[in-house]
């Protein structure tokens, strides 16, 4: 082979070596921007939805949100090793001021249980900081009163206003973003915290619209059709845009529908009205009924619909007379008769100034019996035929009783109550006022629980009432300020509420279930000797049982003793110190003296019947029963509340408490007899390598008391096996020997 082929094939070999080099080579990747695909719309979004609700408006220049960085690993240290995968747990996202934020926390039997209450008590959260930038905003209330009439429509309106705003109700979102960013196992339980996050302006818009309509719909019961229909009109649109769940986008439908369903009719007879042909005094009559019948179903009508003057004529001489009683209470509801001349007129529109009564009364050969209740010193009731013709009725004198508590209706789902609350005279006006109406509140709240709850009409005044509970029930009460005054050096006032049955009990249950106060009360009878009750509180405390003040606990049992309610009927009673549940104790003893060993013997019988406060339904009654033996009765007895087995049934009985959020804690004392004293400081090594929070109680040559959290003797008596350094025999209950 020549010089020149050796350099050739040469070159070819270097050649392929160098491009094998290049094609091994890692080639750099061009940086990719971050995905933003799963990101909530832009500003630039969020103004054409709200450029489509009429009075809407939105910045014009708005900053793209921030895309939450999502983390390549999970965060270390928060999730036990035993635990499965799920979902990662991630880092709060750092978000932009176009988003706002809540967290939730939640405890579970299992991990996905304890996420799914996180995600419901952020979703609440969140929920809560919208109702506050709403009602701080003002924005939907000046959007509103723009459709809005003067006077008393207007009125009317700011008060359903604030009683709505202040009303949390069952609202959903869509467009939430759940993330997890912690969860960890907690004794016996899971533990997890969800960051939870949406759209300010999109989810702002979509409560606006569902407080709107839900107010249209208020404002529709309250007889102000044209009203209601123009804000209808208003927030229909916003409907199609998908903004809500199928849920609540039905809800809205179906309100919406109900005040276009009332405002064609009241159209309907509006139009009847202008067709009516009047010829005589008949056809005068029959145009008038349908008059009084409008006037009867709309408060907000507009000028110039209807013309009235054309019955002027045949109505001008019709002769109406009402006849009541001249002294009154204030707060008495009082009969009143009618009569007509001639006695073919068909009705009358009634009417009156600090009065409640009904709307249209329809004659019978001229004659009919009105019901009102006066509701202030200046009260009068007014009846009319179309606007024409007009007759008053007013008391004589009007006697003030700022104390007054009355049941004024009573019908299968619904009661009306009257109630006076006072206040001393303060320097401080809105105070005072306060004060009055709480009282009135209050003492309403407990009148309604007796009449819908306990199911007669005891008043539960000596029962206190949480101010929580009112703060929640008071959403419950259409109620009204009718009254006001001072009398015997008080302020006073007078409030007439209107309560449903199922409406008034659904609030009680919500505010329980998300109750920051108390979550059950124990009440005990037959503890003669004093030792059962406080073993037990104090048992239930050191296991986080948040427990109603014993206050409320000796009132109620006061109550109980004086009508003699049964435990069921007494535990929804309960329902108003804000306690969930009623623990309902029964304690007996039976005791025996020895003489021939100079001791006492004492049996005790502990029954704890656990009641739930809203459906009076009863969960469990676990019994309880030892005898022990001591130089007194209460010796004896000090034994059996100390002792283990009593403090197990306390954890039976926090076991059976259906607490959502809460996480309850068992505590278990365990004593070790030890053969040498190095042996307790080698068990306790272990204990300690185990589990968590061992608390040594007591630490002696012959002896190792210590306390668990949450290990109970199975699981406990599992470990000592494997320990094999050491013998352990089990003795008796939660009693250990400990040898080589």
């Amino acid at each position: 082979m020549d010089t020149t082929t050796i350099i050739l094939i040469s070159a070819v070999l270097v050649g392929a070596i160098v491009i094998g080099f290049l094609f091994l080579m890692p080639k750099e990747e061009p940086s990719r921007p971050l995905d933003t695909s799963s990101a909530v719309k832009t500003m630039e979004d969020i103004n054409k939805v709200m450029s489509s609700s009429a009075g809407s408006t939105a910045p014009s220049t708005p900053s793209q949100p921030t895309q939450p960085t999502q983390p390549s690993q999970p965060s270390q240290g928060t999730q036990p090793p035993q635990q499965p995968a799920t979902s990662p747990v991630q880092p709060p996202a750092q978000l932009s001021s176009a988003y706002i934020q809540a967290y939730g926390e939640g405890y579970g039997k299992t991990e996905l249980e304890a996420e799914e209450i996180a995600k419901n008590n952020g979703l609440k959260n969140l929920t809560e900081q919208l109702y506050v930038q709403v009602k701080t905003s003002a924005e939907l209330k000046e959007k509103l009163t723009t459709v809005i009439q003067e006077g008393k429509v207007r009125e009317k309106f700011e008060s359903q206003y604030e009683k709505t705003i202040q009303t949390k109700t069952e609202f959903e979102l869509t467009g939430v973003t759940y993330r997890l960013v912690e969860r960890k196992q907690s004794g016996n339980q899971y533990y997890a915290k969800m960051q939870v996050y949406i759209e300010a302006e999109k989810a702002k818009q979509a409560l606006e619209a569902y407080i709107a309509i839900n107010i249209g719909k208020t404002l529709l019961d309250n007889k102000m059709v044209f009203t209601a229909k123009n804000i209808a009109d208003k927030y229909e649109p916003l409907l199609s845009q998908n903004m809500f769940p199928p849920k609540i986008s039905e809800e809205l439908t179906n309100l919406i529908s109900q005040i276009k369903a009332k405002y064609d009719k009241v159209q309907g007879i509006i139009k009847n009205i202008n067709a009516a042909q009047v010829r005589d005094a008949q056809t005068a009559f029959d145009a008038a009924d349908l008059v009084n019948q409008l006037f009867a179903t709309v408060n907000d009508l507009p000028a110039n619909l209807i013309d009235t003057e054309k019955l002027r004529p045949y109505l001008k001489d019709v002769k109406i007379s009402l006849n009541g009683p001249k002294e009154v209470l204030l707060g008495e509801q009082v009969k009143v008769e009618v009569k007509v001349e001639p006695g073919s007129v068909k009705s009358l529109f009634v009417y009156g100034d600090n009065v409640e009564t009904q709307d249209l009364v329809t004659l019978q050969n001229g004659t009919a019996l009105l019901s009102a209740i006066v509701k202030a010193p200046n009260s009068k009731l007014n009846v009319s035929l179309s606007g024409i013709v007009e007759s008053a009725w007013a008391p004589g004198s009007v006697t003030q009783n700022p104390d007054i508590l009355r049941t004024t209706y009573k019908g299968a789902q619904e009661i009306k109550i009257l109630a006076g609350g006072t206040s001393k005279i303060l320097s401080d006006q809105k105070l005072m006022r306060e004060n009055a109406i709480k009282d009135a509140l209050v003492k309403t709240i407990k009148k309604a629980a007796s009449e819908l709850l306990v199911g007669s009409d005891r008043e539960l005044l000596d029962i206190p009432i949480d101010d929580y509970i009112l703060s929640k029930v008071v959403g419950a009460i259409d109620y009204e300020i009718t009254a006001t005054g001072e009398y015997s050096g008080l302020y006073y006032v007078l409030v007439s509420s209107t309560i449903s049955k199922d409406v008034f009990e659904a609030y009680i249950k919500d505010a329980l279930k998300n109750a920051p106060s108390g979550f059950a009360m124990v009440i005990t009878e037959g503890d003669t000797l004093g030792y059962v009750e406080p073993a037990l509180i104090d048992e239930l405390t050191k296991s986080k049982i948040n427990l109603v003040s014993k206050d409320f606990s000796r009132k109620v049992l006061e109550t109980q003793a004086k009508t003699n309610l049964p435990p069921a009927t007494l535990a929804k009673i309960t329902a108003l110190s804000a306690a969930k549940y009623l623990l309902y104790v029964t304690v007996n003893y039976t005791t025996t003296y020895l003489s021939d060993y100079k001791v006492y013997s004492v049996r005790t019988l502990v029954t704890t019947q656990i009641i739930d406060t809203i459906t009076g339904n009863i969960l469990s009654a676990p019994r309880f029963e030892e005898t022990n033996t001591g130089a007194t009765e209460q010796a004896a007895i000090s034994k059996t509340v100390s002792g283990q087995k009593f403090k197990d049934y306390v954890n039976g009985l926090i076991s059976s408490l259906r607490f959502e959020n809460v996480a309850t804690k068992a505590v278990y004392r365990y004593t070790f007899i030890l053969e040498k004293t190095i042996y307790g400081s080698i068990l306790l090594d272990n204990l300690n390598a185990k589990f968590k929070d061992v608390n040594v109680i007591e630490k002696a040559d012959t002896k190792l008391i210590v306390e668990l959290d949450n290990v109970p003797p199975s699981d406990f008596e599992r470990y000592l096996s494997s320990i094999d350094v050491l013998k352990i025999k089990k003795t008796s209950d939660n009693t250990y020997q400990v040898t080589k």
